[in-house]
C-alpha cells in the first residue's frame, strides 16, 4: 500500500509538472505574439493609422458641422480661421524653443510682436479694401465694360484695362478715407484700449499664478477660460448657449485634462495634500504640549493660505479678465462702437498700437532707471554699453520666425472673433493640442498614448456638438 501510496503521488507531481510546461510554453508564445504585434504597430504601416485616423476625423467633423449648421457664421472661411489659429498653437512653442535665445530681451521680442502684427493688421486691411472696391467696380460697371471689350481691339481693350486699374485704386482710397473720416482717437480707446489693458492685467496675474501654483493646478484652472468666454459673451452681448452647446463645453474642458494626463497627477497630489495635512493634525493631537508641532501646523496653514491667495485667485482672476477681455473684443468687431463698424484687420492695427506703445512706455522707463543705477554705481563704460546694446543681444534672422507665427495668430485670434466668437476660439487652443500631438509624432517620433487619443475623440466630438446645435 505504501508503494501505491508512492506511485500515486509521483504520477501527480509528474502530472502536475507538466501541466505546468504546457501553460508556461503557452505563455512564452503568448507573449511573442504580444510582442511581435507591437513591434509591427511601432514599425510598420500600422504605426500611421492614430495620426491619419486624427487627421481624417477632424475632417469629417468639421465638414459635417459645415453641412448640418444653421448658423451664417459658419463657412469654410471661418472655419479656415479656425483651424490655422489652432495650428499656430501647435507650432509657437517649437518654434521660440528653437530660434528664441532663453537670454534674449522678451520685451524686444514682444516690441517687434507687436510692430509685425500692427503691419500685416494695416496690410490685410488695403487689400480686403481694394478687394471690396473691385467688386464695386466690377458690378458697377458691368454691362459697359464688357460691350468695350467686346467691340473694341487690342489697343482699346488695354485702354479700358488701364481706365479700370485707375478707376479701382480711386475706389479703394475713397473706400479708406470714408472709413478714416468715422474713426476718431476715443472710438479706438474705447474698442481697443479697454480689451487691451485687462489683457495686460491678464498677463500679470498668469505671471503670478504660474509662481505659486504647481503645473497641474495651473493648466485644470484655466480651462474656466471657455465658461468665463461664455458668461461674458451672454451678459454684453446677449449670446446664451443651448444646452447641448453647454455640454459640449463642459466635454472641451475635461477632454484637455484626459489628453494631458493630468487628472493622475491631480489624483496623486489630492492624496499627497490629504496625507499631510491628516499627519499633521494627528502629530498635533498626539503631542499638542509641544511647541514645535504648533509652528508645523501654522507654516502648513500660512502655505495652503500663500497658495490661495497668490496662486488660486490671480489664475481664477485671469480667467475671467481673458473671457472679458474676449467678450469685448468680439463686441468690437462685430457690432458699431464710437459710430465706426470695425474690420478684424482695423481693429489688429489699433490694438497692437496701442500695446507697442505701452510695451515702448515700459522700456524707456526701465533703461531710464538703469542708467540712473549705473551712473549711481559708477560703472565702467563697457559695462554701460554691454547694458545698451542688450535689446537685440542674442537676436538671429530666425528669431523673426517665431515672432511673425505669433503675430500671424494675433490676426487670426480678430478673425475668428469678427466671424465665429471668443467661445469657439476655446476650440482652437484645445485643438491646437491635437495638432502638437501630432507634430511631436511626425517631427519627434513620439507615440500618442491612449490619453491623447481618447482626448481627441473628446475634442472633435465637443466640436460637432456645439457646432451642430446652436441656440435659439
Amino acid at each position: 500500500s505504501e508503494s501505491k501510496v508512492g506511485a500515486n503521488a509521483v504520477n501527480k507531481n509528474a502530472a502536475s509538472a507538466s501541466w505546468s510546461n504546457v501553460w508556461n510554453a503557452q505563455h512564452r508564445r503568448h507573449d511573442h505574439l504580444i510582442s511581435s504585434l507591437r513591434n509591427v504597430i511601432s514599425t510598420g504601416p500600422y504605426r500611421a493609422v492614430a495620426p491619419i485616423a486624427i487627421i481624417g476625423g477632424t475632417a469629417s467633423v468639421y465638414s459635417s458641422a459645415l453641412r448640418q449648421t444653421s448658423e451664417d457664421a459658419f463657412t469654410p472661411l471661418s472655419m479656415m480661421y479656425l483651424l490655422l489659429l489652432a495650428l499656430n498653437y501647435a507650432l509657437m512653442p517649437r518654434l521660440s524653443r528653437r530660434y528664441i535665445h532663453p537670454s534674449t530681451d522678451k520685451q524686444s521680442v514682444a516690441l517687434a510682436e507687436e510692430v509685425v502684427k500692427m503691419t500685416l493688421g494695416l496690410g490685410g486691411w488695403i487689400l480686403a479694401t481694394r478687394a471690396e472696391a473691385c467688386a464695386a467696380v466690377a458690378s458697377s460697371s458691368l454691362s459697359g465694360s464688357t460691350n468695350e471689350f467686346i467691340s473694341f481691339g487690342v489697343d482699346s481693350t488695354n485702354n479700358v484695362i488701364s481706365a479700370a486699374t485707375t478707376t479701382t485704386t480711386t475706389t479703394t482710397v475713397s473706400i479708406l478715407l470714408k472709413q478714416l473720416e468715422q474713426w476718431s482717437p476715443f472710438s479706438t480707446l474705447v474698442a481697443a484700449g479697454v480689451p487691451s489693458v485687462l489683457y495686460a492685467l491678464q498677463g500679470t496675474l498668469t505671471y503670478t499664478a504660474y509662481q505659486n501654483l504647481d503645473a497641474v493646478t495651473f493648466n485644470g484652472l484655466t480651462q474656466f477660460k471657455v465658461l468665463s468666454s461664455a458668461l461674458f459673451c451672454y451678459l454684453l452681448l446677449g449670446k446664451g448657449q443651448s444646452v447641448k452647446q453647454m455640454v459640449a463645453l463642459g466635454m472641451l474642458m475635461f477632454s484637455t485634462v484626459v489628453f494631458q494626463g493630468s487628472w493622475k497627477e491631480w489624483f496623486v497630489t489630492w492624496k499627497k495634500d490629504n496625507h499631510e495635512k491628516t499627519n499633521a493634525a494627528q502629530s498635533i493631537s498626539k503631542t499638542s504640549k509641544h511647541f514645535n508641532h504648533e509652528i508645523r501646523q501654522t507654516q502648513y496653514n500660512r502655505n495652503r493660505r500663500h497658495k490661495f491667495f497668490f496662486g488660486v485667485l490671480p489664475c481664477l482672476g485671469a480667467t475671467l479678465l481673458s473671457g472679458l477681455a474676449g467678450a469685448l473684443s468680439q463686441r468690437s468687431l462685430q457690432t458699431q462702437v464710437a459710430s465706426m463698424e470695425r474690420s478684424a484687420y482695423f481693429y489688429t492695427v489699433e490694438i497692437s498700437f496701442l500695446s507697442a506703445v505701452c510695451l515702448g512706455i515700459s522700456m524707456c522707463m526701465n533703461w531710464s532707471w538703469q542708467q540712473r543705477h549705473n551712473s549711481s554705481n559708477e560703472k565702467p563704460d563697457s559695462l554701460v554699453s554691454e547694458k545698451r546694446n542688450h535689446l537685440f543681444h542674442h537676436w538671429t534672422v530666425g528669431t523673426l520666425l517665431p515672432i511673425t507665427t505669433k503675430a500671424t495668430a494675433g490676426l487670426l485670434t480678430a478673425l475668428v472673433h469678427r466671424h465665429l466668437g471668443s467661445v469657439i476660439k476655446g476650440f482652437a487652443l484645445t485643438l491646437g493640442l491635437v495638432f502638437s500631438a501630432l507634430l511631436q509624432f511626425i517631427f519627434e517620433d513620439k507615440e500618442l498614448t491612449s490619453g491623447q487619443m481618447v482626448g481627441t475623440s473628446l475634442v472633435l466630438f465637443s466640436s460637432w456638438l456645439h457646432f451642430t446645435n446652436p441656440s435659439n
